[in-house]
């Protein structure tokens, strides 16, 4: 009798059990066919709310604000369920963020070449390349360029050589104002064709004599004013490294400076003051380990 109660209690609970699973079954049922209502309205929403965020990076792009743009591009990229007509908005906002790119990128270079910097000229047409691979200009402009550093190359060594003449011709004349502005002349060129190569070291040396020469050149004062710019870049670059802990990137920065203009006394007293304190860190560095090294095991 006991057995057979215990069996009909089993059959019992066994019947609410499955009678509780059924209806929790009907409930889950039930609710996966609400959340999909709610999942295509959040779809929609969000379809919605691409459409106004396409037209904020148009706005963008249209005021060269290229990092918004790409940002909203980068996010909508990560969202999967975008129907195909903004699919194909997302696609078109992606190449005119890279047309739109490689457009302004010409246009620094074309800026560039206009004063003569063909090398950084190059670095941005390279980049326009980079950004809108099926744009053509970027690379018949990049082929033009290195024609042009090639010819300047050619030149500068032509004008090394005449300068070289009119050095010679001016130890047999050395009073001869006539001779040194001429010479003046050619080292200024020779400086500008080292400064288009991104040879700042040279074109700083060659303008130095050229003002020495004829320091009232209104030419040669530009080209040194902005080399001297390149070193102050330098040199806050390897400051900002410095305030970062980069000691050895700004021992780099530093030397680049000196490397140009090796009288500069800001970037020559910066270095001096890293290199002390790299020896400081490498000693407490030492000292640390030889602590350690002696301190007793327990």
């Amino acid at each position: 009798m006991m057995v057979f109660c215990k069996s009909g209690k089993s059959h019992y609970l066994a019947k609410r059990i499955g009678l509780f699973l059924f209806s929790g079954t009907l409930c889950l049922s039930g609710c996966m066919m609400i959340h999909p209502d709610k999942n295509e309205a959040l779809v929609a929403q969000n379809n919605l709310r691409f459409v106004h965020a396409y037209n904020d990076a148009q706005a963008d792009l249209s005021q060269n604000k290229f990092g918004k743009a790409e940002a909203i591009d980068r996010e909508w990229k990560k969202y999967p369920y975008l129907n195909s007509t903004n699919q194909h908005l997302l696609l078109d906002l992606d190449h005119r963020i890279g047309r739109e790119m490689a457009v302004y990128r010409m246009g620094e270079a074309r800026q560039l070449e206009r004063v003569g910097h063909l090398n950084e000229a190059l670095a941005k047409v390279s980049e326009a390349a980079r950004l809108d691979p099926s744009w053509s200009i970027p690379k018949r402009a990049r082929r033009h360029l290195l024609i042009l550093i090639e010819v300047q190359n050619q030149m500068g060594r032509q004008w090394e050589a005449l300068s070289s003449r009119l050095l010679l011709l001016r130890k047999e004349e050395p009073a001869n104002p006539e001779l040194d502005r001429t010479l003046a002349w050619s080292y200024r060129h020779l400086a500008q064709s080292r400064f288009s190569s991104n040879h700042l070291a040279g074109a700083y040396r060659s303008v130095k004599k050229a003002l020495y020469l004829d320091p009232a050149d209104t030419d040669s004062k530009e080209l040194k004013n902005r080399i001297v710019q390149q070193v102050n870049a330098y040199t806050r670059e390897g400051e900002a490294d410095f305030r970062d802990n980069q000691i050895q990137k700004a021992i780099r920065a530093f030397r680049s400076a000196l490397l140009i203009r090796p009288s500069d006394p800001k970037a020559r007293k910066d270095l001096e003051m890293t290199l002390e304190a790299q020896a400081i860190g490498k000693g407490s560095r030492h000292h640390s380990n030889a602590v350690q090294s002696t301190a007793p095991r327990l």
